[in-house]
């Protein structure tokens, strides 16, 4: 029965959608940098902190891990990347896509104060695809197969699956890596160096 309250209340958590104040906030935040008002950008921060702190608002606590990685100059905050990952993998426990997203990239590339491991990568991303529908995630983890980045995990129809999902949601780059590396008959490696430079590129 406790195990049966634990899931609900895991449920209910994960069920609190992204409220207007998220949005408010950041607009507030952007428009703030742009104009160099400190006050603006405060009231943009406060918002976002009663997001995270008061409604249980992924979204804002996301944000404000976004917010904390990279500084603020206006406001004379430095970077803080170990404070960002720590929330990073707090999300990342809750399910929270963007953070598996975030996590799965830092992990594929070992940046961002991470250790490279792209085993756990490949479960980030399958795990964003399976629960949360994303595309994106379907593309990376396909292509991660392919490439056979992590042994054993070059399964031609789960490959077939997952850039399937990725061309049918226009995915930039799903298609034509489907064409030339899953569809073409014959497997050449990618040698990517930076895998955030190159899904930016596609």
């Amino acid at each position: 029965m406790t195990n049966f309250f634990l899931i609900i209340t895991l449920l209910v958590a994960q069920s609190v959608a992204a409220s207007p104040l998220t949005d408010g906030a950041m607009r507030l935040i952007q428009v703030g940098n742009e104009i160099g008002s400190r006050d603006v950008v405060m009231r943009g921060q406060s918002l976002l902190l009663k997001g995270a702190f008061d409604l249980n608002d992924f979204d804002a606590v996301y944000e404000s891990s976004q917010q904390i990685r990279s500084g603020n100059t206006l406001m004379g905050y430095p970077s803080q990347p170990r404070v960002a990952n720590e929330i990073l993998i707090k999300l990342v426990r809750q399910s929270y896509d963007s953070a598996l997203y975030d996590y799965g990239l830092y992990l594929l590339d070992g940046d961002g104060g991470f250790v490279k491991n792209e085993f756990l990568a490949l479960n980030l991303f399958e795990e964003s695809f399976e629960v949360h529908g994303n595309a994106n995630s379907a593309f990376i983890a396909a292509v991660i197969r392919n490439e056979s980045l992590v042994p054993g995990t070059k399964e031609t129809l789960r490959i077939k699956e997952l850039i399937t999902f990725a061309v049918l949601n226009d995915v930039k780059g799903a298609a034509e890596y489907q064409a030339q590396h899953v569809d073409s008959g014959y497997w050449r490696s990618l040698s990517v160096k930076s895998w955030k430079d190159w899904l930016a590129n596609q």
